[in-house]
């Protein structure tokens, strides 16, 4: 099972002209195993946001669709952030720290959030997660498995 990191999400909003046809496909034979974090809502929202904020409201309302198409989708499987998972992922930033990595809160998030369910998270910025120590799969690069 996996938690889909937000740039995998976003390589298939249906704005992007370079949309990964077998990644998309992929992502809808599997939809069953997949788990999105809070995180990634957030990150998402504040992009279409922002797309708002700055003119492109016809951009951020086909967004917002696609959007609340993920979420119904994948309702029962948005992961909040809880204590543990806020609390592993603070352990994360200090041990990532502490080896001379600067990691960003949002991934050390996902990373503690993939942890704590023993999911694979699939990103395609391995080198954040890869100091993180969690388990993840880059679908760019590796083929992923069905």
């Amino acid at each position: 099972m996996y938690l889909v990191d937000t740039n995998v999400l976003s390589r298939v909003a249906p704005t992007k002209s370079d949309q990964d046809a077998k990644l998309t496909a992929w992502l809808e034979r599997n939809g069953e195993q997949l788990y999105l974090s809070a995180v990634t809502v957030t990150e998402v929202t504040f992009g279409i946001a922002w797309l708002a904020h700055r003119g492109a409201s016809r951009k951020a309302d086909l967004l917002r669709a696609w959007l609340h198409d993920v979420l119904v989708f994948h309702q029962d499987r948005v992961i909040s952030i809880d204590i543990p998972i806020a609390r592993g992922a603070g352990e994360l930033l200090a041990r990532t720290k502490a080896s001379g990595f600067d990691v960003g809160i949002e991934d050390a998030l996902i990373a503690a959030t993939a942890e704590s369910r023993a999911l694979t998270v699939l990103t395609a910025n391995t080198r954040h997660f890869q100091p993180l120590g969690v388990a993840y799969l880059n679908p760019f690069e590796t083929p992923l498995p069905d």
